[in-house]
Order: structure tokens, then sequence, then C-alpha cells
């Protein structure tokens, strides 16, 4: 699983207080010096005229298949989002999958929603109980709820639960849980790679 990661928070225009709250992107070994240091330097080179092109040389000569957007990060304007779109149409091969909370920026919905509709992209909006769900979704698009309350109401494709909850009995019935949050999916070594929910079709 290949990916690339920018800064948490600052990155995340789109953010809301309840995300940035429990963002695990601040915490653990997003805090080391190694991991901060790799995460401004990404930060740099995204702001590069020629990002574009060196990532398509890169996912290119890697032969990667998936490529993950922003562990940590968002899309931080619209101008780095056109960039990501250039590598989406140009390296068809590969699929890409991001979460993002910037289709809450006016200035980034068309690009977001341009990308949702690419074939090789899976587009997840990202809400909480403070953002509420999206008013219009892109074809193509869809919704990952973060929960942090074992009795918060949601809604979604995808539920991710804050760490505290993962343990939890749910208190009604939840959208498909995330399953490497998931008690079960821990027994069973699932993880990103081999589960693939969130980038196959």
């Amino acid at each position: 699983m290949h990916h690339f990661d920018l800064p948490a928070v600052g990155t995340c225009p789109g953010r809301s207080q309840v995300c940035e709250s429990v963002c695990y992107a601040t915490r653990g070994r997003f805090r080391t010096d190694k991991v901060r240091r790799r995460l401004r330097w990404c930060l740099r080179q995204s702001r590069r005229a020629d990002f574009a092109d060196r990532m398509v040389a890169e996912v290119r000569s890697k032969g990667a298949l998936v490529v993950r957007v922003h562990v940590s990060g968002d899309f931080y304007d619209a101008a780095y989002a056109a960039k990501w779109a250039s590598v989406f149409h140009r390296c068809p091969v590969a699929t890409f999958y991001f979460y993002t909370r910037s289709w809450r920026v006016e200035a980034m919905t068309p690009v977001l929603a341009q990308v949702a509709g690419f074939g090789n992209v899976r587009a997840w909006y990202s809400a909480d109980a403070e953002t509420g769900m999206p008013e219009s979704l892109p074809e193509g698009a869809r919704v990952a709820w973060l929960q942090t309350a074992v009795d918060e109401p949601v809604a979604g494709n995808l539920v991710f639960r804050d760490d505290p909850l993962r343990d939890a009995r749910p208190t009604f019935s939840l959208p498909l849980v995330c399953p490497n949050e998931a008690p079960a999916g821990q027994r069973f070594g699932v993880n990103c790679g081999n589960c693939g929910q969130c980038w196959r079709q």
C-alpha cells in the first residue's frame, strides 16, 4: 500500500472541531521527529510546480497499484487538489483513494466532484456529528462517518470509531464499521491491504 501524506490539522481546511480533537495523526508515531520531518518535506514537495509530474513518475516507477492520498493531512487548496486530479488522470492503472473534509470548502468542491467520478478513484467524504452529512454528494463519492460517542447516531457508508469505542458494543445497528477497527478484524489481522473495503469497487 503506497501513500503520500501531509502534516495534519494545518493542511485540513475543512476540519471540524470533532475530528481535530480525536485526530490519530496528531498522536503516537506522528509525533516523532522523523515523521514530522518527513511530513514537512512532503508539504514542501506538494507546493512545487512540478509536483504532479514527479508524483506520476513515482507511481509508475514503483508500479503502485493502490495509493492512499493522505493518511495524514488533506487537500489544502484547490490548486493542490488539481495537481492530484492530474496524477489520477495520468495513472489509470493505479487505484487512488482518499478521505477528505475539504468538501466543506467551497473552492475545492468542483475538483473533488470531478475526481470522484474517475474510474480509478475512490473518494470518501468524511463527516461527523458536527459536520452532518454533505448536502449533495457527487456521483462516485461515498461518506465515511467518524463516531466519537457510543450512543451517537451515525450515517454514511462506512464508520470509523474513535479508539476508545472500538471494543464497545454499539447501542444500535451501524453501517459497515472499518473491519480493521472491529475486534474480529483485529483478531484475524485485517489491514488496509488485505481488506480493500475502501479502495475496491
